[in-house]
């Protein structure tokens, strides 16, 4: 599954200028999570479709909450800036922040 393989890809090192999240709802927190531990290469983007999802979604759908869930987290996370466009379903562009690369500088 996707979040076994990012952990997968985390634990050889490998990085990413760009991390695109366009797969099941109900794991977007985990990969942002795991590409926050540093599958992101400094500088590198986020970027999390349909995040505007839970807009359109039935109340009482678990992807409506896992979405809602997952903006909420990105929103009041201080390690980044967030934007999202309001294209289609939405797309989040998650973009860490200089402090935080300065904070991981030595853990890389």
């Amino acid at each position: 599954d996707a979040v076994q393989h990012m952990q997968k890809l985390l634990q050889q090192g490998k990085k990413f200028d760009l991390i695109f999240l366009d797969a099941d709802k109900a794991n977007y927190v985990k990969y942002y999570e795991i590409a926050m531990q540093g599958l992101l290469n400094k500088d590198g983007f986020i970027m999390a479709d349909n995040s505007l999802c839970a807009l359109v979604y039935r109340e009482g759908d678990a992807r409506r909450d896992r979405l809602h869930e997952f903006n909420e987290l990105v929103s009041k996370d201080p390690r980044v800036e967030q934007v999202c466009l309001t294209l289609r379903e939405g797309v989040t562009i998650i973009r860490p922040t200089p402090e935080f690369w300065a904070s991981t500088a030595n853990k890389q």
